[in-house]
């Protein structure tokens, strides 16, 4: 189930401190249970986790920051982007990343080609934006700050990210 986060609820995300926008987006899915395997390379606490690696609520933080749903291509474009915002991820990564989730990685996180395509233009967005190390930053502290502000303040600009999300 795929939706627009502009549109979800009616309401303009963007004027939302980041905790309200958080709980109206993602209220509705409940706290997911993963394979081990997807724990091993993009959970934090995991000592094999690759470059990009961030907690849930901070992953979900970032899919409203972007303006992206919960598609598998929307998916893709954000954990993406936070392994090209992290200055540690080399080609490597890259490889391995891509090869477990298009091989091993089991449905429905499995991806698609075209979920591919996604990833890799979220990696190049994750290097153009100003601040980096994004899936470093301690969102606590910016939980009261509305959406908008966040965005600004990061560099993300969501139209940006919507042209991508068309291709």
């Amino acid at each position: 189930m795929a939706f627009d986060l502009d549109k979800a609820f009616q309401l303009d995300i963007a004027q939302m401190n980041l905790k309200k926008a958080h709980s109206l987006v993602f209220k509705l899915h409940g706290e997911p249970k993963f394979p081990f395997i997807i724990w091993l390379l993009e959970n934090p606490n995991s000592i094999v986790a690759l470059p990009g690696k961030i907690s849930l609520l901070h992953h979900d933080y970032i899919h409203i920051l972007l303006g992206r749903g919960i598609s598998s291509q929307d998916e893709a474009f954000v954990i993406g982007f936070t392994m090209g915002n992290d200055l540690k991820t080399n080609q490597l990564h890259l490889f391995i990343y891509q090869v477990f989730a298009k091989f091993i990685y089991p449905v429905p996180y499995k991806f698609s080609s075209l979920d591919l395509i996604s990833f890799k233009l979220g990696f190049f967005y994750g290097r153009k934006i100003k601040i980096k190390q994004i899936n470093e930053i301690n969102f606590e502290l910016y939980q009261s700050e509305n959406v908008g502000f966040l965005r600004d303040f990061f560099g993300i600009n969501t139209d940006e990210s919507k042209l991508l999300q068309e291709y």
